[in-house]
């Protein structure tokens, strides 16, 4: 087994271990794939992770450009909390006022179609909507990025590998388990549970809007 073989595996290892303490904390990534699995079923929730991917593998292609400079000016980390803020608090007043009204139901939601790449594009738009996200991708991400590219092809495919496989363990694990569970709920439960995960969406939104206006 080659050098170069060696530290890569090495590397995916690392990223993998890395990248799963990172998907594992509470964030607005986690709660809107608990969300998307009890209302659109698990297809549409596990299509959001090909979205983070994608979205993730352009990152690293823009590394190569220098774009890890532009994540990490304090100017732009603001404007993408002001505007992911702003999202998540619109997805999240969307959820509540479908919790409230009973417009959400495990009956007859999952039913209704969604736009092709629907499930695919918000999983990319959840993603820029979290600025912990890019500050991850700012500052460890490129870190392990950088040691991939020291390595080379192999290495930078490792990385991406490894990372990539810690989110789908995890959120894989998260669709499973919500979506068996979604089969014992009643309509109320239901709904107090979308409810409970939009009020978060909401908290999380306003958080990140007061952030980058500086307020806190």
């Amino acid at each position: 087994m080659s050098d170069a073989l060696i530290q890569a595996l090495a590397l995916g290892g690392s990223a993998f271990l890395i990248g799963l303490t990172g998907a594992m904390s509470p964030g607005p990534y986690l709660t809107v794939t608990i969300t998307r699995t009890v209302t659109k079923g698990p297809r549409s929730a596990a299509l959001m992770l090909v979205g983070h991917a994608l979205l993730e593998g352009l990152l690293l292609v823009g590394f190569a450009f220098g774009l890890q400079e532009i994540l990490r000016n304090l100017h732009v980390a603001r404007m993408l909390s002001g505007v992911g803020g702003i999202f998540l608090v619109w997805m999240g007043w969307g959820l509540l006022r479908g919790a409230i009204a009973g417009t959400i139901s495990p009956n007859a939601t999952p039913g209704q179609p969604e736009p092709r790449f629907g499930p695919v594009l918000s999983g990319a738009a959840v993603s820029l909507a979290n600025p912990y996200w890019t500050l991850w991708w700012a500052t460890i991400g490129v870190k392990l990025a950088a040691d991939g590219l020291a390595i080379g092809p192999l290495g930078v495919a490792a990385f991406f590998i490894g990372h990539e496989l810690a989110d789908v363990s995890w959120y894989g694990l998260v669709i499973l388990a919500t979506s068996r569970g979604r089969t014992l709920l009643a309509d109320r439960p239901y709904r107090i549970i979308i409810g409970a995960c939009a009020l978060f969406l909401l908290y999380l939104g306003a958080r990140f809007v007061l952030s980058s206006l500086d307020f806190l």
